[in-house]
């Protein structure tokens, strides 16, 4: 099959147009999902609940590669859940409901990677379900308190797919799944870089998180059909959602409610422009750089990538706390979100 060569990253023909499609797509449907919800609610509401697309661009670009049946199944049972969690962002589902949705499709992804045919205990296949199903359900909260300003979740986003494709084995049947992903992301973040434009919503955050559910199974199924890198942009948001919920249990917060105590939230409301942006990308590019030093220095990959992730995100977290929240006196004061 041909290639073309762009930064380094192979893409099929085939996938090159079915790109340009969704990017042309993609702006369509948001100017039209726009003026839909402008008709039906009003834009006093910021239209929501846009990142169901990504589950059936997803969806497109599986079936157009003819990818594996256990990553097609995984694409399907997603964007049917998807629908359901769309929902949310219409007319709002009890988190208890939400959470429930997240942990089956969890469930979902593993039976579909599962090889039946070895010899599993039933204890075994239990703990993986539970396993799978957590895991799933903890993605999904990172991902969504990630969608809290403009940008922030497309940031996260772009930073882990492109991690995905620079470091991705030659012809894996990852590559239309992550350019397609792309494809979507980068026209969705032009529209959201302006202020309460649109959002991805619970529905799109939903979608990524268990995308992510899915690699992770992938990973563990074969080390290589997905890069370990692919893990490095989740590192902030992850520490950053244990850390602002170990002081909401402190507080005494209800958990099952969204709020503002999170590094990018305080930051942007704090300074103007897209600032808060910034201890993502740092994070990931320094947790890159160590995870490479110490797999030159000879340590075993995902011990590289367990120890470059924690000894640098949680320095790295707090000193942007204490330096940029702390530290420095209120200026600009960015527009709440």
């Amino acid at each position: 099959m041909d290639y073309l060569y762009f930064f380094g990253i192979n893409l099929t023909a085939t996938s090159t147009v079915y790109s340009l499609c969704i990017i042309a797509l993609t702006f369509v449907a948001g100017f039209v999902y726009r003026l839909v919800w402008k008709k039906l609610r009003g834009l006093e509401v910021t239209p929501s609940g846009f990142g169901i697309l990504l589950a059936f661009v997803l969806l497109g670009a599986a079936a157009v590669a003819g990818v594996s049946f256990d990553l097609m199944a995984s694409i399907i049972v997603i964007a049917l859940a998807a629908v359901g969690y769309w929902v949310d962002d219409i007319i709002e589902l009890s988190a208890q409901l939400r959470i429930l949705i997240s942990f089956a499709v969890g469930v979902a992804i593993v039976c579909a990677f599962l090889n039946w045919s070895g010899t599993y205990s039933l204890s075994v296949i239990f703990v993986i379900f539970l396993a799978t199903g957590f895991v799933n359900v903890v993605f999904t909260n990172i991902v969504n308190f990630y969608d809290g300003a403009d940008l922030n979740l497309a940031t996260f986003i772009v930073l882990s797919i492109s991690f995905v494709l620079v470091f991705l084995p030659a012809n894996s049947e990852w590559w239309p799944i992550a350019v397609a992903c792309l494809a979507f992301i980068i026209p969705f973040a032009v529209m959201n870089s302006r202020p309460k434009t649109i959002y991805l919503g619970d529905s799109g955050s939903f979608v990524f998180a268990s995308l992510l559910t899915v690699m992770g199974v992938s990973f563990f199924k074969d080390f290589r059909s997905i890069p370990a890198e692919a893990a490095i942009p989740l590192a902030l948001p992850a520490f950053d959602v244990f850390f602002v919920l170990l002081i909401r249990i402190s507080e005494k917060h209800d958990l099952l409610t969204r709020n503002y105590l999170h590094l990018y939230q305080r930051l942007n409301r704090r300074y103007a422009g897209f600032g808060y942006l910034l201890p993502q990308i740092m994070n990931a590019l320094l947790c890159l750089v160590f995870f490479k030093a110490f797999q030159a220095g000879g340590v075993e990959e995902m011990s590289s990538l367990i120890i470059s992730m924690i000894t640098v995100t949680i320095p790295f977290y707090f000193a942007c706390r204490w330096f940029f929240l702390t530290r420095s006196p209120q200026v600009n004061k960015a527009p709440d979100i």
